[in-house]
């Protein structure tokens, strides 16, 4: 019998030199490549330099037995990834018996017949290599899987660093919404989106027209797949990027739905880590900048990204102490009805004061506290005291209608099952009146899932809650949506008030949403108010209310009352002689 072609590499273990070199030039003669090792630890050494398919191995050695070495191997090694072969004098069962129970894949018995160990060993070759092809393969697409990425890594970053090797490189792509398409139009569509993913990712790197040693298309899963490119000159990586973005956009049916696949690629290349881990961490915090930049598009790892991260995680580590610190501040900022110069109302916002670093711009941690999920604590946290400091000023500071009060909420919190029962906790306890609590959202919150959103926002209408969208005309700006979840108010985005008064074409924008916000019946605020001619504009277009710096700064709680308690004496007429500045140890921005 002779070996295959792609017979594996064999180390044969004996202290009996005749014994070793027998077995070994036989099986040499059946095609296998064979090593030896005269004892135990000589044999651990071997292993451990090079790479073997298989071990035969000697029991009865001096010093470390082949048990020894056996209990050893399995302490790394499964039996699919390095198969072992006892090969002993002694034929008992007991011996027998221990040797399989310490993880040997099969057992011969001295003087061995070469033929029977031969077919031994190919028989035992053949299923590693089955064992070793299922785990290396992705099931749904038949790619290669993450593991032998890290297999393969490992490999490409032990090669000599020569100056005639090229380097390789990794790109990791995510496509855009792929979750979504699984919630919403089920695993079976998500299914065929991989599958074709993976169609048009061959595609797209064989027709790229790059000289590259191999390409490897991985799916690393979800929607997460890899290329590996080796041996690829520095311009490669990008084109073959540009190349997959462009053969994802083509239309894919699925189902009923015509989709545009988009997605984000981060790309890393060998010279930039040192193991396979560092290489994909590389490319995802490459992948995940790419995704904040926008839709369909690739990013190189720079080393800012990895400083970046860092800054991000100890960010988060401050943030999960800071609610226990009690460092959160709520502020508020009025809105004015346009028409009276009253305060109908505030929007309640979060500021941070850092026990080392004081205040801390809401830019910087919120973007951290949605990524680790903290912002579901923290915006519980601030619902509650919303509703409470609501409370309060309500029974002291009686109005027809009484004072309103909005909070934000982000796409985390949305998804949060306890939502409705935290905004019910914070009625009841209370005893608000529900409409004059308001939740804000953002047309990119309600977009994630609409479907979703929907049953949740119908949900908290049900409790008598308003919902108001925030930064509308930045977004998907469709007024439809607006009308099927009962929308009692939106908000003008501050980029549309800035250029109010210098540009015609957006005046004209701005005036149609008022006009079709109130055929609507809904208010219209205007955000970002910083002078009196943007009020006098949007007083005479009609606008319901305002905020920005012009009116006020957002105002930490005692200032806010305090305002409230001079409008109350001044017969709730006048507020814009609100402070225009901060208060002290107050964040501006909102």
């Amino acid at each position: 019998m002779r070996a295959r072609s792609d017979a594996g590499r064999v180390l044969v273990v004996d202290d009996d030199a005749n014994n070793r070199e027998t077995l070994a030039r036989r099986l040499t003669q059946r095609g296998y490549r064979v090593s030896v090792a005269e004892n135990g630890p000589r044999a651990l050494e071997e292993i451990l330099r090079e790479h073997y398919d298989l071990v035969l191995l000697d029991q009865m050695m001096p010093g470390m037995t082949g048990m020894d070495v056996l209990r050893l191997l399995r302490a790394t090694y499964s039996q699919s990834e390095l198969p072992v072969i006892m090969v002993s004098g002694i034929d008992e069962a007991d011996t027998v018996v221990e040797a399989l129970r310490l993880g040997a894949n099969d057992y011969v018995v001295k003087p061995v017949d070469v033929v029977v160990v031969a077919a031994r060993l190919q028989s035992q070759l053949d299923r590693s290599r089955a064992d070793r092809k299922a785990r290396m393969t992705d099931a749904l697409t038949g790619l290669p899987n993450r593991s032998f990425l890290l297999e393969r890594l490992c490999h490409l970053l032990a090669r000599p660093s020569e100056s005639t090797v090229r380097s390789f490189a990794v790109l990791c792509l995510d496509i855009d919404g792929f979750k979504a398409i699984n919630e919403s139009l089920g695993h079976r569509a998500g299914d065929q989106v991989l599958l074709e993913t993976a169609v048009r990712l061959r595609s797209a790197v064989a027709q790229s027209d790059v000289a590259v040693e191999a390409s490897t298309i991985i799916r690393i899963g979800g929607g997460e797949f890899a290329v590996l490119l080796e041996n690829a000159d520095p311009e490669v990586p990008t084109r073959v990027a540009e190349a997959i973005l462009g053969g994802l956009k083509r239309p894919d049916t699925v189902g009923k739905r015509e989709l545009m696949l988009t997605a984000a690629i981060g790309i890393t290349v060998s010279s930039e880590a040192d193991t396979p881990e560092e290489l994909l961490r590389d490319a995802d915090l490459a992948k995940h900048r790419a995704k904040e930049l926008g839709r369909n598009r690739w990013q190189l790892f720079e080393p800012s990204l990895k400083a970046s991260a860092e800054a991000r995680m100890a960010m988060a580590v401050d943030l999960r102490q800071a609610l226990d610190r009690r460092e959160f501040v709520a502020v508020y900022q009025p809105e004015i009805d346009l028409r009276t110069g009253r305060i109908v109302g505030f929007e309640c916002l979060l500021r941070w004061s850092h026990l080392e670093r004081g205040w801390v711009m809401p830019s910087e941690f919120i973007p951290v506290a949605e990524d680790t999920d903290l912002i579901i604590p923290i915006g519980a946290w601030l619902l509650n005291e919303a509703a409470h400091q609501l409370k309060a000023w309500q029974t002291r500071y009686p109005a027809a209608p009484p004072l309103t009060l909005n909070v934000n909420l982000s796409v985390k919190q949305l998804a949060d099952p306890d939502l409705i029962n935290r905004v019910t906790t914070a009625l009841n306890e209370t005893g608000i009146p529900a409409e004059t609590f308001g939740l804000e959202l953002t047309e990119s919150v309600l977009m994630n899932d609409l479907e979703a959103a929907q049953t949740v926002l119908h949900h908290l209408q049900s409790l008598g809650v308003r919902l108001k969208l925030d930064d509308f005309g930045t977004g998907y700006s469709s007024l439809s949506y607006l009308r099927s979840l009962n929308f009692s108010s939106l908000k003008i985005d501050r980029s549309f008030v800035s250029k109010l008064v210098s540009d015609a074409e957006t005046r004209a924008i701005v005036k149609m949403v008022i006009d079709l916000a109130h055929k609507l019946h809904m208010t219209v605020i205007a955000e970002g108010i910083e002078d009196e001619r943007q009020l006098s504009e949007l007083a005479r277009m009609g606008c319901d209310a305002g905020q920005g710096y012009h009116l006020s700064v957002p105002l930490k709680a005692e200032d806010a009352e305090q305002l409230l308690a001079e409008g109350c004496r001044a017969g709730g007429t006048r507020v814009w002689a609100a402070p225009r500045q901060a208060p002290k140890n107050s964040n501006e921005s909102d």
